[in-house]
């Protein structure tokens, strides 16, 4: 089942930005007190675009895990260096990616299959005290990912490097720009969506793949809670 991502072959975020009212539970601090570590799990990508007829399933899963695991690299990233200088450091530990995933490996869980487990069943298989999702919907298909150590098939390459911006909508070119965005955290023991929020933007694929995906996490990054007072 094919559930998202963008191709990239050059691509940067305007600032046309819609943002929701980050929702926070009440008493946040006093339930989150005893957190020690957060996990950040791996994006769901919803592609609503136009797939190249080369591209076969099999390549499109992988695309989407590619795209799934960078934007999660990027948002923890985002996160840690929201607190460059000392400023709103964090109170809890992020556990690394690599960690993450390689629990999920172990598991022989995706990505996408983890989103369908219990809260509680996902932060005692990673041994955390909350988690991030995050969901990501837009209609290119992204393969410049090698900045964040992401191999895409030689083959998607191949197929994708001819479409310099793919695919080309002439008609209604600020909806072929949205990107949707969304993020949240749950508590591992008691099932509570603690922190969410989510943002719209309008993306002029005219720069790297990394610079769309740090851009569209930065904003949500700096609203992450968990921080020392």
């Amino acid at each position: 089942m094919i559930h998202g991502l963008t191709f990239l072959g050059i691509g940067f975020i305007s600032l046309i930005i819609s943002c929701t009212t980050p929702y926070h539970i009440q008493n946040f601090d006093e339930i989150t007190n005893s957190h020690k570590v957060v996990a950040v799990l791996p994006f769901d990508m919803i592609y609503t675009g136009m797939i190249p007829e080369e591209l076969t399933e099999e390549d499109l899963n992988e695309i989407e895990a590619a795209e799934s695991q960078a934007f999660q690299i990027s948002f923890y990233n985002e996160v840690l260096g929201s607190t460059k200088n000392g400023r709103r450091n964090l109170s809890v530990n992020l556990q690394p990616i690599n960690k993450t995933n390689r629990i999920l490996k172990e598991n022989e869980l995706s990505g996408i299959e983890v989103h369908s487990l219990p809260y509680e069943d996902i932060a005692e298989m990673l041994d955390v005290d909350a988690f991030v999702t995050g969901q990501i919907q837009k209609n290119r298909l992204m393969s410049d990912l090698a900045s964040y150590g992401i191999e895409i098939g030689v083959h998607i390459l191949d197929v994708m490097s001819p479409h310099t911006i793919w695919p080309f909508i002439p008609g209604d070119l600020s909806r072929s720009k949205e990107i949707k965005s969304s993020y949240a955290i749950y508590d591992g023991n008691e099932s509570l969506t603690l922190w969410s929020v989510s943002y719209n933007y309008d993306a002029d694929w005219r720069r790297s793949a990394n610079d769309i995906i740090d851009e569209t996490n930065r904003r949500a990054a700096r609203k992450f809670p968990y921080r020392v007072n």
